[in-house]
């Protein structure tokens, strides 16, 4: 289904050639990582991930979906879905195996991707509590439900990109109930969920619907669409008639409902948790391993793209700063805004780049600029 993307061929043959840290039998150290702090910038491995035509400004530059109607149709004749879908499956070198706690398997792994600042256990997903607590046991979790997916417990099921490690109580909670947004939004039928006395989630059975704590909402969109691209199961946010979907594999059953209440409330999520540090070494992380990244931890960007969305103008993302740093110090700050002010007194006091000024990409240098670089050093600090 999918068209290889030309551009990317000298990349893979690259890629395709390096081992990944499980095929040399080492497990990368522990995150050393705190969870919930913003992440201003890429990482040295995240930079070096993308070249050869790879580089950002490249695939933004590519179509999104022409018809966003359904998960099923933003996939036809979108240039850059294939070249995501292509990107993350051509480094996808190494696969991880479902069970079990030897070396290979999602749980090994977990011991560095999951740890929290180097701890010797890792953090569970969705209630950010340890592994070690007291009266905690385990489940592997499905982000994508299996029941949604053409995959059970390998490839889709079984990518360290996707498979977390969850609460077991909290896991029989969500089931496979769709993500969408119950807190404040419905009054009855709802059930607060709480882990080691902290409420962590919201479930209303008879909506069909899961909600977990704000600042972990992002992490699901970009899971959810990590999972939609690089494995190309096209009921994300929409139901998807049966014979539309990818083949099952190994008992798979697909019952193609949706996985998130609609395409709004997945961009929502994405935007308003943004890419934390402790995100974005786990990526680095998981690429060790696998060889690939999850994208969209990168470049949340691509989200909106992807569906022929513009991109909201002062979105913090790891890649904005860089690209807003207008007077190339390294970091954003009022001197950057300055800088545009300056640019538009035309007084060409200080060098910096027009494509980086022109923080709403409208083609043009203006005071809201200067304006969104100010609002976003609000929100970093």
């Amino acid at each position: 289904m999918k068209r290889l993307v030309t551009g990317l061929l000298s990349f893979i043959m690259l890629w395709l050639s390096i081992p990944t840290a499980s095929a040399l039998g080492t497990l990368p150290a522990p995150n050393e990582h705190q969870r919930h702090i913003v992440c201003t910038s890429l990482s040295d491995a995240a930079q070096a991930y993308y070249h050869d035509g790879c580089q950002y400004d490249s695939l933004s530059a590519l179509s999104g979906a022409t018809d966003p109607a359904t998960g099923h149709t933003a996939m036809q004749d979108n240039e850059l879905f294939d070249a995501l879908h292509t990107l993350m499956t051509a480094t996808h070198g190494y696969k991880t195996s479902y069970s079990g706690y030897a070396p290979g398997s999602l749980a090994y792994f977990w011991a560095s991707t999951d740890a929290v600042e180097s701890s010797s256990t890792y953090v569970m997903f969705y209630s950010d509590v340890m592994a070690d607590s007291d009266g905690i046991s385990l489940n592997r979790e499905h982000i994508w439900p299996k029941s949604r997916a053409s995959y059970v417990q390998s490839n889709g099921g079984a990518d360290l990109h996707h498979l977390r490690p969850v609460v077991s109580t909290l896991n029989n909670a969500k089931s496979d109930h769709l993500f969408g947004d119950i807190n404040g939004v419905y009054t009855d039928g709802v059930k607060a969920g709480s882990v080691k006395g902290e409420i962590c989630y919201w479930v209303k059975n008879d909506a069909d619907l899961f909600e977990c704590k704000d600042d972990v909402k992002g992490d699901v969109a970009r899971i959810l669409l990590y999972v939609y691209c690089r494995w190309e199961q096209p009921n994300l946010y929409t139901d998807i008639d049966p014979t539309l979907l990818p083949p099952n594999e190994n008992k798979g059953t697909n019952n193609g409902k949706k996985v998130v209440e609609d395409i709004d409330t997945l961009l929502t999520w994405c935007a308003q948790d943004p890419v934390d540090t402790w995100e974005m070494r786990r990526n680095d992380l998981v690429a060790t391993v696998q060889g690939n990244r999850n994208v969209f931890i990168d470049y949340p960007e691509y989200a909106w793209q992807l569906f022929g969305r513009a991109v909201p103008v002062d979105m913090i993302t790891p890649s904005w700063v860089s690209r807003r740093d207008v007077d190339g110090d390294g970091s954003l700050t009022p001197l950057d805004a300055t800088a545009i002010q300056r640019r538009l007194a035309d007084l060409s006091v200080l060098s910096f780049s027009e494509k980086a000024a022109d923080a709403d990409n409208d083609g043009e240098i203006t005071i809201i600029d200067a304006n969104i670089i100010l609002r976003t050093i609000i929100k970093i600090t």
